[in-house]
This record gives C-alpha cells, sequence and structure tokens, in this order.
C-alpha cells in the first residue's frame, strides 16, 4: 500500500500543471480530477502507518492557517485548503480508528501541496532567469544518436537532421519537464524525511537523483521522436501529455524505492507538548521565515528626488517625442511615436528632451532619472561611462528596447544595461499556443512597486531580459514575468527581424522575464522590453498609463536601505543554523508541525506588512498640471474601444478606437473605465456610445450630481443600435432620440450599360435629436446633436450633456483606423470631433452643418 504514495506524489504534482497558468489556461476540471487521484493515493499510502494515538493540540495548526488562507490567492491557496480539511476531519474521525487514515493521508496531500507551493517563486524566478540548459546537449546528442537519431551539437544546440530538413533543438528545463519533477522531488524529499533516519534518507536521495537524471534524459529524447513525428510544438509543454510521461517514472520508483523499510516509530505522532527548547525553535523559525521572504520582497522606500527628467532623443530616431500630435498631421508617424506618452509624463513630472548633445557628466548632474528609449546610434565609452556614474550616484535610468533586436536597439542598449547586469535578448514573445499577443496580470500577493496599480498588461510583442550571471540574478527585482508565453529567436532575414514561423523546436516558453530593475549604488535600473506600448495610438490603455507613472516614481528615488535585504538574507541563515543545532535530534512530526505553525505566522505577518510598506511608500505621483481627463463608460456603451492596429475595417463597425485616440489631439488624455461610478468621480469629461446597459435610479441622480458640479457628457447613439437605453437617462435632461424614416431609391446597374435603371425604393430609418440647443444638424435641417447646460450657481461652473447621433459616423469603419491617411470625407468627421470636444470643454453654442 506504501508504494501508492508514489502514484499520490505524481498525481498531486501534476495538479498543478492544470491550475497554475505555466503553458495552458487553467483546466479546473482536469486539475481536481489529479488533485482528487492524489488524495486518494496518499490516503491509501498511509493506512498501515496510522498512527497509534493522535494528540488533538496539533489542531491548533488551523489558527495560523486561517490567515494564511485569506492572504494567499487561487489556485495557491489548495494546499491550505486540503491541509485545514484534513485537520478538521481528524477532530471527527478522532474516535474511529480504522478511519484514521483518511484525514491523516488528506493533511499529508495538504502539507506536501503546501511545500510545493512555498518553492514554487523561487522556482518561477530561476526559471526566468535562464531557461537553456547548454551543459546537456553533449549528453543529449550522443545518447540520442545511440538511439539512432542523427544528431550534432553546436553553441549548445542540438541539431537533429532528418530525411526533410534539420532542426535545432534547445535543451530547456521546461522541455525537460523539471517542474513536474521537481514537485515530486520535494514530495518525496518530505516523506523520505517523515518516514526514513538521517542515512536512509541520503541513499534514497542518491538513488532518486540518478534515476531521474537517466529517466529525464531519455524521456526528453522520446519526446523529440514524437515532434519529428508528428512536428506538434505542444507535445513538448501539453500538461497532459507531461503527467502521462511522467507516470513511468513513478512506477518505476514504486519498484526502485517502495517505502518498505520505513521507520514506523518515525510516523508516529507524539503527545504534544512544548519545552522552552522548542518555544526557541519556534521564534527562530519564524525569524527564518519573516527574514526569507522579507529578504526577497521588501522595497527601499528611497528618498524622493525632484523628478527632473531627461528623455534623450540625440541617440533615437524611433518613436520620437518632438512633433505634436495635431489636428493636422495623420498617417502611421503620427501615432506610432512617443509623444503622449512623453506629454504625460510632463504632467507629473519636470521633463526635457536632449535633441542635440551627448550624454555628458555636465548635462546629467541637472536630473534626477534618465530615459534611453529604442536608441538606434551607439553610444561611446565616455557616455557609458558617464551614464554608469550616474547611475551610481543616485540617478535613475529607464531603458527601453523592443523585439528581436529591431533597429540594432536592443545592441545599442546592452552597451549600457549590462554595466548593471541586465541583458536584452533577441526575440519575439508570443501567446503560448496561439501565437497572439501576450496578455500579463500581476500577482497581487509579491508584486512590484512598479505594477501595484496596474491590473492588466497587453504587449504587443515583447523580447526578454537574463541577467549576466548569477550575481546579476540574485540582485535582480523581477518586475513582469510573464507566463504562457513562447520565445522566438529573431533573424535578420526578413524586414522587422520578425521569423516566418513561431513554432519551432528551439524557442523558449514558460515564464519569461519580460521587466527587471536593479538598485545599482545610490541609484536604480528599470529595463522594459516592448516600446510599441506607449506608443501615442495605445498609450492609454492596457494598464500602460499607470505603468508608465509607477516605473517612473520607482526611479525618482535614492536608495536608503538598500543593504537591508541583506541583512535579512543573513538572519535567516542564522536563524537555520540554530534550528539544526536545537531539533537535530527532535521528533519529526514535531518539527514538520512547527515549521508550519511559525511558518505560517510568519509568512501572513511579513507579507501583509511589506505590501503595506510598499503600497504607502510607493503612492502614484500627483499631477503637478492640469488637464481634461476623457473617461469612456464601458459599462453602458455596447462598443468596443480596440487601438490595436485592424489589417481591415469591415469588422470595425462597433468599435471607436480612432475616435478615443484623436481625443489626445484636442489635448485630452482619454481612459478606459468599468462603472459609470469611477467616471463621474474622477473624469472632467464621460463618454457613453451606444448604450444597451439600463441606467438605475442611482445611476441617473450620479449623473445628475456630476452635470450640476460642471461635469461634461457625451453620449452618442447609432439606428444600430436596437436595445437603446439612451432615452431612460438624456429623456431626465429633457432630450430625446426619435426614430425617422426617409426613401432612398435604388438602382441597378447592368453590365456593359453606363445608365443605371430605376428599379424602386426602400425606406430607410435614422435618429435625430428632440430638446436641447442644436449644434449639429443634417441636410434635412433636423437635429442630430445638442447640448443642454446645467449653471451651478454655487461654484459658477457650467455642465454640459451633449447628445449625438448617429454614432456609426464615428467608427472605425468609416473614419479609418489610427495609422490612416485620411480621405476629405474622413477629415471633415475628424473636424467634427475636434469641434465636439471644444463645444464640450468650451462655453459656447455654434450651429453647423454635416455636410
Amino acid at each position: 500500500m506504501k508504494r501508492l504514495l508514489w502514484l499520490g506524489l505524481l498525481f498531486l504534482s501534476a495538479c498543478w500543471l492544470f491550475f497554475i497558468p505555466q503553458f495552458t489556461i487553467p483546466d479546473v476540471v482536469i486539475g481536481t480530477l489529479f488533485l482528487a487521484l492524489g488524495i486518494l493515493c496518499t490516503i491509501g499510502g498511509v493506512w498501515r502507518i496510522v498512527p497509534k494515538h493522535l494528540d488533538l493540540t496539533y489542531v491548533l495548526l488551523l489558527i495560523p492557517l486561517v490567515p494564511a488562507l485569506i492572504l494567499v490567492p487561487y489556485p495557491y491557496n489548495l494546499g491550505l485548503v486540503v491541509l485545514a480539511i484534513g485537520l478538521l476531519l481528524s477532530v471527527i474521525f478522532y474516535k474511529v480508528k480504522i478511519a484514521q487514515a483518511i484525514p491523516l493521508g488528506i493533511a499529508l496531500a495538504g502539507v506536501i501541496l503546501v511545500v510545493q507551493t512555498a518553492v514554487f517563486p523561487l522556482y518561477v524566478t530561476f526559471i526566468s532567469h535562464g531557461h537553456r540548459i547548454d551543459a546537456f546537449s553533449t549528453v543529449v546528442s550522443w545518447v540520442a544518436n545511440f538511439l539512432g537519431l542523427h544528431a550534432s551539437t553546436n553553441n549548445g544546440i542540438v541539431f537533429v537532421q532528418t530525411v526533410q530538413q534539420t532542426y535545432p533543438v534547445t535543451i530547456t528545463w521546461e522541455k525537460l519537464g523539471c517542474y513536474l519533477w521537481l514537485n515530486l522531488f520535494l514530495g518525496a524529499l518530505l516523506l523520505f524525511f517523515l518516514l526514513y533516519g538521517k542515512r536512509k534518507i541520503l541513499k534514497t536521495t542518491l538513488i532518486f537523483l540518478l534515476t531521474s537524471i537517466v529517466y529525464i534524459i531519455l524521456r526528453f529524447i522520446a519526446i523529440l521522436y514524437g515532434y519529428l513525428t508528428s512536428a506538434e510544438l505542444s507535445i513538448f509543454w501539453n500538461p497532459l501529455f507531461m503527467m502521462l510521461s511522467f507516470l513511468p517514472f513513478a512506477l518505476l520508483l514504486m519498484k526502485l524505492l517502495p517505502f518498505k523499510e520505513t521507520n514506523e516509530d518515525a510516523a508516529q505522532v507524539p503527545s504534544f507538548g512544548l519545552t522552552k527548547k522548542h518555544l526557541i525553535a519556534l521564534l527562530m523559525i519564524f525569524l527564518l521565515v519573516f527574514s526569507f521572504i522579507g529578504a526577497f520582497i521588501f522595497q527601499d522606500p528611497g528618498t524622493m528626488k525632484n523628478g527632473r527628467v531627461l528623455i534623450d532623443e540625440y541617440h533615437s530616431q524611433w518613436e520620437d517625442t518632438i512633433r505634436p500630435l495635431d489636428t493636422e498631421w495623420y498617417g502611421l508617424l503620427s501615432t506610432y511615436n512617443y509623444y503622449s506618452w512623453a506629454q504625460y509624463l510632463s504632467v507629473y513630472y519636470d521633463v526635457t528632451k536632449n535633441t542635440n548633445s551627448p550624454l555628458t557628466e555636465g548635462l546629467l548632474s541637472t536630473y534626477d532619472i534618465l530615459i534611453l528609449k529604442c536608441p538606434t546610434e551607439s553610444y561611446t565609452m565616455q557616455e557609458i561611462q558617464t551614464i554608469t556614474h550616474f547611475v551610481d550616484n543616485g540617478g535613475g535610468l529607464y531603458l527601453i528596447g523592443d523585439h528581436t533586436n529591431v533597429f540594432g536597439m536592443n545592441t545599442f542598449l546592452n552597451q549600457i544595461s549590462e554595466e548593471f547586469g541586465i541583458r536584452y535578448r533577441t526575440d519575439a514573445t508570443y501567446e503560448l499556443g496561439t501565437g497572439d499577443l501576450s496578455i500579463y496580470q500581476p500577482d497581487r500577493l509579491f508584486c512590484h512597486p512598479v505594477m501595484q496599480q496596474v491590473r492588466q498588461f497587453e504587449f504587443m510583442t515583447s523580447c526578454t531580459l537574463e541577467p549576466t550571471s548569477l550575481l546579476a540574478s540574485a540582485r535582480m527585482e523581477n518586475i513582469i514575468i510573464g507566463d504562457r508565453i513562447t520565445s522566438e529567436p529573431g533573424t535578420y532575414a526578413t524586414e522587422n527581424f520578425f521569423r516566418e514561423s513561431v513554432a519551432s523546436p528551439d524557442s523558449e516558453y514558460g515564464y519569461l522575464l519580460q521587466a527587471a530593475a536593479m538598485k545599482y549604488g545610490n541609484g536604480r535600473v528599470v529595463a522594459f522590453t516592448d516600446s510599441t506600448v506607449f506608443s501615442s495610438f495605445c498609450m492609454f490603455t492596457d494598464g500602460y498609463p499607470a505603468f508608465t507613472l509607477g516605473a517612473v516614481s520607482y526611479l525618482n528615488r535614492t536608495n536608503s536601505y538598500a543593504s537591508l535585504n541583506i541583512v535579512f538574507l543573513c538572519i535567516a541563515i542564522i536563524s537555520f543554523i540554530a534550528l539544526i543545532v536545537l531539533l537535530r535530534n527532535d521528533n519529526k512530526i514535531k518539527i514538520l508541525w512547527m515549521f508550519l505553525c511559525a511558518g505560517l505566522f510568519a509568512f501572513s505577518t511579513v507579507t501583509p506588512l511589506c505590501s503595506y510598506l510598499n503600497n504607502i511608500s510607493y503612492p502614484l505621483p500627483i499631477a503637478q498640471t492640469d488637464y481634461i481627463h476623457v473617461y469612456f463608460d464601458q459599462e453602458h456603451s455596447s462598443c468596443a474601444f480596440s487601438v490595436k492596429p485592424s489589417a481591415t475595417l469591415s469588422n470595425n463597425k462597433n468599435n471607436y478606437g480612432t475616435f478615443f485616440v484623436w481625443t489626445q489631439r484636442v489635448g485630452c488624455i482619454p481612459s478606459l473605465v468599468k462603472t459609470l461610478d469611477d467616471a463621474t468621480a474622477n473624469g472632467d469629461i464621460i463618454i457613453i456610445v451606444n448604450p444597451k446597459q439600463p441606467f438605475e435610479e442611482s445611476d441617473i441622480q450620479m449623473v445628475t450630481a456630476y452635470l450640476d458640479k460642471g461635469g461634461r457628457i457625451l453620449l452618442m447613439d447609432s439606428i444600430m443600435n436596437t436595445a437603446s437605453t439612451a432615452n431612460e437617462l438624456i429623456g431626465n435632461f429633457g432630450v430625446w432620440l426619435s426614430t425617422n424614416t426617409y426613401d432612398q431609391n435604388v438602382y441597378f446597374n447592368r453590365t456593359g450599360n453606363e445608365s443605371n435603371s430605376l428599379i424602386g425604393n426602400i425606406t430607410a430609418p435614422y435618429l435625430t435629436v428632440t430638446g436641447g440647443t442644436p449644434i449639429l444638424n443634417n441636410n434635412k435641417n433636423q437635429t442630430i446633436g445638442c447640448v443642454t447646460e446645467f449653471l451651478n450657481k454655487t461654484t459658477g461652473g457650467v455642465g454640459k450633456l451633449v447628445v449625438v447621433v448617429d454614432s456609426y459616423t464615428f467608427s472605425d469603419a468609416v473614419m479609418g483606423g489610427t495609422f490612416t491617411e485620411p480621405t476629405e470625407p474622413q477629415r471633415q468627421i475628424y473636424a467634427t470631433e475636434f469641434f465636439l470636444f471644444n463645444t464640450c470643454l468650451k462655453p459656447r453654442d455654434i450651429l453647423v452643418s454635416l455636410p
């Protein structure tokens, strides 16, 4: 029965592949199935080693479990949940001896899952800092040749030759299945510790490791055979296939290490009793866990600087910040630039642009933050030394690169970044399995200060980062580690260095580092990998503004307690050594209980404490100048506001991305908000397009109060919005949308005939506006746009409700995309939008007619 523990370990280890989005979208059904199988096998494995008596005092572990359960988000709290269930069941089955294996097995499964979860953040950091294991390539090549493949190695890459072509294959931790293996190893170590004496632990661990090395190599070659046969890259990372590929390994371990010669006394639960030695040990465990976690997540609050920012244009011919985004200049480069990004920064900081000078000490001495974005020219040795000296003396350095070393920018950035231990790689990232743009959602538990206010971040093809050395890896702060993404090497054979294929066996996938920070001397460095996201056409979507302010705020500090993380680490090491001395001869069950109890208390203390310190130390900066904030309400609007470039306009009839971006051309800053409540609380102007969601009485009261305080609302609707709820709102202010019809002649053109033949007419519906002061008329002199003003007698402010039909006119299908070179009719539509916004912002009434 004890052999079932190996199957239990396999199923428990594999369930994480389906709960955590490492390679695929989580599959809760399959994950729960494997979790249940793992628990059942664990119960079967401990059926004959049930303790003679169980002291219910151990159930006190539930006390520190409760706050940990609250703090740890799903699915990482699964181990805690299972452990809590096991402890509670131990009370229920306390007097039913035959059934005591049930709570024991469940609790043991919970402990195994907790240990795996505790090591998971270290695994993610380790993997993201270096995927390839080039040292394995020679061994894999030799074994592959022995087994019948034609393989050779060069620069750590295995080249496999077939009849059709030669495949380059990189050896990575993920391709070897090391995450699943690591979970198995952690569970095995825990069982060895609980069931064996010291010598037996060493012997079984060595057997496990040697067996693992042989099996992992053979497994990789077998999967490589499968890929060469099927050309299906997912064979390397498919969670179900990965679990099945380790099933023979678990069966082999059942034969080699069957848990027969276990120390039964070691598995017995001693009577609960804590001596003075145990109390000291509990304190040491608390210090160990508290200090170890603190060493990784504590962030030096630093000393705030003056916020003087220098953007270097001298070395960059891409994403410039110079030419304004105005109402005259259109086309690709008008929005594919950093003008709006720089203007947004200037709202919060004192921003200067360097256009004509090398980077000298004299120049940098008057600034607090230097931004090097998209360099297209190399830096001199003198400039590199100057920048390094600038950071060492307390300066902040913000580096922005992009995919595949396009325009050579990553090569030029590496001249600088490698001085601080950060290297930009020449690759491109995509969502694993689909090739789509990747989306990152920050983990709220261990969130870097840069990401504190970011809820979602959509990349538009980044490169990845890596540390230049082990020391740099230890000092590096992970800002964004993307999951479910693949990294494809760049190529010089195409225009933008993208590969034609995004699925090849030399790719890397899983957890990839996309943004990082480093403290250096008294200063700080932030390295980012996707320059496109800050372009004017998409700057104010998908978390980009919050990331921008978070990064610059982080850099606008000199280090004050940078060595405190090292102090924490030293305390952890000293505590660990003291624990070895104190507990070397104690009962292992009691040691495990003390580690869980004090460790959970420490975790529940240090995690919220560091999070609180980060929140109060790194708030978003306060705007130094006034600006007009336009909020696009997504709660009631039934359209999309996607600003991503589109190949065609045929599907853009209900997308208003260009209308969104064009608000920047009249000096506004647009944002998407999920609720009308948020919009009325913070927005200067609120945009509602094609409303379908009903307006509740509370919404109407909120809008009324907003208008009375001087707020501005632009509501646009379309005849195509058949479920419109616009009148539910605007009817309260004396404005109404009405449906009208007009006859339209229909002609038929015969092939080869220059004249059109009238074959009849159709009746077409359209909307008009009643009430308010007209500002737009159609060609029948009917009102299609009006404004209603609300005078606040106390403040003298004037609120405005502007209603316009037909909104379809302002959709991307008519206005074109953000890169469009407009026709004359499109320019007239643009002018109408600019007029509407100027009407919203300025108290004037002008009657115009649409062409």
